[in-house]
């Protein structure tokens, strides 16, 4: 049976019946308008007895809008955990159970849980809400016409309730006349509501929702109902008062006295009016008979004079009086027609109301939430299902139009519990798309326009966050006059960005915290460590984040050993000759560092301009013909004056893409972002000027609570490891100075093996671990995404025997510690793309075989064919010898008949491989219908709500413009 909505019917009536009704509608309203004009009744003061039916109605009516707001709906659980229908009921509910209080379902939770394991009972539920379905005895799926049976009471309540208040309204005893002439019209259209409702319930394709498997496609039909059929009561509430408002004060649908009413309303004025004038004469006589009360009235009344003629005559007043009067401003005769006016103050509250409902209502839809920073698509995305991502601005600091950049990924896989990576690039002001596309992200740029699979990326187990830090870099935004200036300035805007993230994201609150990045990062992670551990110690935060470690690559922690690191380095490196006069030149900018330094206060500085210039100079003065070092690569070379800033290679593909409208639309880039991206912004760099100290002088402190991971590529200049080193070194902590495990006994530093090949060295001790990545950059996970996805895993104690599969050739001192995987695992991306291989290759394989196949029968069938023909043509006409008769039953064989005779061959063997390949391919497309199967499987889709199973996590890395000294990335 084809069914047709109710909305295609309604269009249907009025494009049909609009061109005929509308011209007499407008006509009879002129006419009948004219008409009440016409008569001799004058617009007369609102009756007082009709006010009481409005104040009726006008409750009625803001009741009825109320209920229309989302926080006196019933909870819908697939809104709130932005789940799909066919997301599994233990997945459902472990989401529910986020955003309840201590992590608990609640009895009501328990109650529904087992009432909506199958997809026919939620899409009931979405249907018939959440209290039909829990508590409904005798309903049963397979019968879902018994829901709309115990749906009718609460259905029709509120329209009970509503004709209550419009039978209030329209009686004699409380709306007057005026009131009750609209009684029978207001009691047929509330009963009309009510029908209305119940035969669109009864109507409606409940199981409409069974081929939906987008969440934001979701018909929630009962709550739209019930948004509807308060609308519904408030015009209807709000037409009856404009009614009976109208017509009581003669203004529309006048209703002329007839004569004996109007003789004897004539007369009751008349007779009040002689009362009046009896009761004054009385206290006249009064007062003129009584000597004492007639002094005091004319000694009133003298005052009286003195006073107004003082007032009258003073010249202010005199000369505003003049001026009002003058200019226009009073209008005598105006005043004088609205003396006699009555305000209608019913009218005016009403009108307050519906314009403060609906800015609420538009404010309820101005405000974000997680469904609008949802990435349906991406351009230039690779085969296969898009990742589970959400991207999008975040205000931070309202007055200075202060906005955040992010760009999230859910993680594919689960292993042992959930986590959540921030990361941040450097510079300052470099953008941490650097991270996204170009290092420990899901997605790498084959070209300007294609995206392929990262083999590596940080969101296998864990949910990667990249944040474009500070403002005003990357894609983020502020006024150009508002910038950030100070390491804590910036950490404050970023727990700013958290909390309404985690506001918006709830069920990523409760993860462990991991907040990982590179360079000048090594200042910033510390610093937004210290501001999340000083919130978790306040007693006003709601709940405490489980910040679980740090990561910093190539960090510029400690400013002292670093920039002594730079000579050290560059002799090491080869990039400068000892005794040589480039070397005698760098030898004397070194030393007015170390004096700087010695200053007081100079080792407080984050940055020094005497020590920024030896790296400046030491690139100038080894450059030769045009070009020199590549400060983050030492192995490369590059233009000069650039020396770096034009790497990685990948960087020529990232601008071009997300510089793409398209991109800039799927990522949801607000349009208050004029300027395109760029790596690094220079504004950023140039107005940040830190007073602050290094983040080496509370590292320890920090060590005392969180684990921390240093590690550094062994080809990086910037921030080279010798620095990083010599900072550990000096360090003291936890009872002890550098890698000491006890006094004289220093922690080993052990090789580290990397399937099969020598990959760099450990060292750890109390709470800090250090890793030296062999033959690496600046930005290690550019040049090792697989290795440094292994480091993640270890530091983050992902153990995959917990969920089974081939670990990773990862070794230690050619030891196995915990289990990781960089895409060995049963479920991880590389493995899933191993098995369509196989499927692929099976696929093939069944062709090949049920081609040979098909070939046999095609040969006994043609053979058999041939001689029923044979001894058909033998009966009918003889035999005729081998080479003798007719042919002409060959096309049959080859025609029609051959066709035939396949279509007769029905009871096939799939064993056998007794099919054809489109018949192969119907194997694999047929949805399983047992019972439970909605438990087992989920439908794909772009939706934002992908099954808990696990993901992947990522992270990225920063470049920064202006002063090459500057751009530690």
């Amino acid at each position: 049976m084809v069914q047709i909505s109710l909305g295609t019917s309604l269009k249907t009536l009025l494009f049909t019946l609009g061109p005929l009704l509308l011209p007499k509608l407008i006509g009879y309203y002129r006419a009948y308008r004219a008409k009440s004009r016409s008569r001799p009744v004058s617009i007369r003061p609102l009756p007082p007895y009709v006010f009481t039916a409005l104040n009726i109605l006008f409750v009625s009516c803001l009741f009825a809008l109320i209920s229309t707001l989302p926080n006196f709906a019933p909870e819908n659980i697939f809104q709130v955990t932005s789940s799909r229908l066919q997301t599994p009921n233990d997945v459902l509910f472990n989401r529910l159970s986020y955003l309840r209080p201590d992590d608990r379902l609640t009895e009501a939770d328990e109650l529904l849980k087992p009432r909506i394991a199958s997809l026919d009972a939620r899409c009931l539920y979405l249907y018939y809400g959440p209290s039909i379905v829990t508590y409904c005895p005798f309903c049963l799926s397979d019968e879902p016409m018994s829901y709309f049976w115990y749906a009718i009471p609460m259905i029709l309540f509120p329209h009970l309730l509503h004709l209550f208040a419009l039978g209030a309204a329209t009686s004699t005893a409380i709306g007057g006349k005026e009131g009750n002439r609209w009684r029978n019209s207001a009691v047929m259209i509330g009963v009309g509501l009510a029908l209305s409702e119940c035969y669109l319930t009864a109507a409606g394709d409940w199981n409409a929702n069974k081929r939906v498997v987008r969440a934001e496609d979701l018909n929630h039909f009962y709550w739209n109902m019930r948004i509807w059929r308060g609308i519904g009561i408030a015009v209807t509430d709000a037409a009856l008062a404009g009614l009976i408002w109208a017509s009581s004060t003669n203004r529309m649908f006048v209703v002329p006295p007839t004569a004996a009413e109007r003789m004897q309303t004539a007369m009751k004025v008349l007779e009040i009016a002689r009362g009046r004038l009896g009761a004054l004469a009385i206290m006249r006589n009064v007062v003129v008979r009584d000597e004492g009360m007639r002094r005091k009235a004319e000694g009133y009344w003298r005052k009286e004079g003195q006073v107004m003629g003082e007032v009258m005559d003073e010249r202010e007043v005199v000369e505003g009086m003049r001026s009002a009067l003058g200019s226009g401003r009073v209008q005598i005769p105006q005043v004088e027609e609205e003396a006699g006016r009555r305000p209608w103050p019913i009218a005016q509250t009403l009108s307050v109301w519906l314009v403060a409902w609906l800015l609420l209502h538009a404010s309820t839809v101005a405000a974000k939430s997680a469904a609008d920073y949802f990435v349906s698509s991406l351009p230039g995305q690779p085969d296969g299902p898009l990742l589970t991502m959400h991207a999008g601005h975040i205000e931070v600091t309202p007055e200075h139009n202060g906005n955040l950049f992010f760009w999230h990924f859910q993680n594919r896989h689960i292993a042992n519990r959930q986590r959540t990576v921030l990361w941040l690039n450097g510079g300052p002001g470099c953008s941490s798309m650097d991270g996204a596309l170009m290092e420990i992200g899901p997605y790498r740029l084959k070209d300007k326009e294609h995206l392929v699979y990262s083999d590596g990326a940080w969101d296998e187990f864990a949910n990667v966050l990249f944040v474009d830090n500070p403002v005003g870099t990357g894609f983020s935004y502020v006024n150009t006059d508002s910038y950030v200036t100070d390491l804590p300035q910036m950490a404050d805007q970023m727990v700013q960005f958290l909390e309404k993230f985690f506001a918006l994201f709830p069920e990523y609150a409760t993860n462990d915290l991991y907040i990982a990045g590179e360079s000048y990062a090594g200042q910033h992670i510390p610093y937004i460590a210290k501001a999340i551990l000083d919130r978790n110690s306040k007693q006003k935060a709601n709940y405490k984040w489980n910040l679980s470690g740090l990561l910093i690559g190539n960090g510029w922690i400690s400013p002292v050993e670093q920039y002594d690191a730079y000579l050290k380095f560059g002799y090491e490196s080869g990039l400068i000759q000892g005794g040589t006069e480039t070397a005698k030149k760098l030898e004397a900018l070194y030393s007015t560092c170390v004096k700087k330094l010695n200053e007081p206060g100079g080792t407080d500085k984050v940055d020094q301009s005497k020590c920024e210039s030896i790296l400046t100079e030491m690139l100038a003065l080894t450059q030769k013909n045009g070009r020199c070092a590549n400060m983050y690569d030492v192995r490369l070379d590059d233009t000069y004056p650039s020396c770096g800033m034009n790497w990685p290679p990948d960087l020529e593909n990232v601008t071009p893409y997300l510089r793409r409208d398209d991109v800039k639309k799927a990522l949801h880039i607000n349009k208050d972002k004029h300027t395109g991206w760029t790596e690094c912004a220079g504004a950023v760099s140039g107005a940040f000027h830190p007073s602050s100290k290094p983040a080496i002088s509370f590292l320890p402190n920090l060590l005392e609570q969180v684990p921390i991971l240093l590690f550094s590529g062994d080809q990086d200049l910037i921030c080279n490891h010798i620095g990083t080193e010599e900072l550990i070194h000096n360090m003291e902590w936890n009872g002890g100075k550098g890698f000491e495990l006890s006094p004289g006994t220093t922690a080993p530093r052990r090789d580290w093996t990397f399937e099969g090949e020598p990959a760099g060295i450990y060292q750890e001790a109390r709470n800090l671990t250090y890793v030296l990545f062999y033959n690496s950059s600046h930005m290690v996970p550019f040049d090792y995404p697989r290795r440094s996805r292994d480091m993640l895993d270890r530091f983050m104690d992902v153990d995959i025997a917990s969920i089974g599969g081939k670990p990773t050739d990862s070794r230690i001192d050619g030891e196995k510690a915990v289990q990781t995987s960089v895409g060995g695992h049963p479920n991880s991306t590389v493995a899933e793309e191993a098995e369509k291989a196989k499927i692929e290759k099976a696929k093939y394989a069944a062709y090949y075989r049920s081609g040979e196949v098909a070939l046999v029968i095609v040969i006994i069938a043609a053979v058999a064919w041939g001689w029923f023909v044979w001894k058909d043509r033998r009966k009918r006409a003889g035999y005729q010898g081998i080479f003798g008769g007719s042919s002409s039953y060959l096309p049959s064989i080859n025609g029609a008949s051959y066709r035939d005779a396949r279509g007769q061959h029905n009871a096939k063997d799939v064993e056998a491989a007794d099919f054809d390949e489109g018949e192969l391919d119907d194997l694999h497309v047929v949805e399983p219908r047992e019972e439970g199967a909605e438990r087992r499987y989920s439908i794909g889709g772009e939706s934002s709500d992908e099954e808990e199973g696990g993901r992947h996590q990522m992270n990225g890395s920063g470049h920064a413009n202006g002063d090459i000294a500057n751009m530690k990335k």
